[in-house]
């Protein structure tokens, strides 16, 4: 069976609250899901059961990825690149041109993946990150 991709509903949450616990240090609170808007966000599912989800937030033609997270038991299988690609074809179908995102220089493997989808580093925001503090890439990807 492989992942799939849905839009994002209101009984999601609960479970991305429970991989945000386990994928960051410091995991968003749960009222920091309830509050999104939910067209710009999607839901990665494997046999039905929420393993990832992805956040965005724009205007427009332009978006910026906030969020973005597969349950860490799941890694290593290629699914975070297929939500990523996935939800910025979506986005794109829909008119989106622009998307920006910040990382952290020590993420690697995500700034990899963000690299192998068009995405370029394009600013540096200084002690973006705390625990441990760390400057934020941003980065950005223009279709054309």
């Amino acid at each position: 069976m492989e992942p799939r991709l849905r839009a994002t509903c209101e009984d999601d949450f609960e479970a991305f609250y429970v991989i945000e616990q386990k994928a960051f240090p410091h995991p968003w609170p749960m009222d920091a899901f309830t509050d999104f808007l939910l067209p710009w966000s999607w839901t990665l599912l494997y046999n039905d059961q929420i393993v990832g989800y992805i956040f965005y937030h724009g205007v427009e033609d332009e978006m910026v990825i906030i969020n973005f997270a597969v349950d860490p038991q799941y890694h290593g299988r290629g699914w975070g690149e297929f939500l990523l690609k996935e939800s910025l074809q979506i986005m794109h179908d829909n008119g989106v041109s622009r998307f920006f995102l910040d990382v952290r220089p020590s993420n690697q493997a995500a700034r990899g993946l963000y690299e192998k989808y068009g995405f370029t580093s394009i600013a540096i925001r200084k002690n973006y990150y705390d625990h441990p503090e760390e400057d934020a890439i941003v980065m950005g990807k223009i279709y054309t």
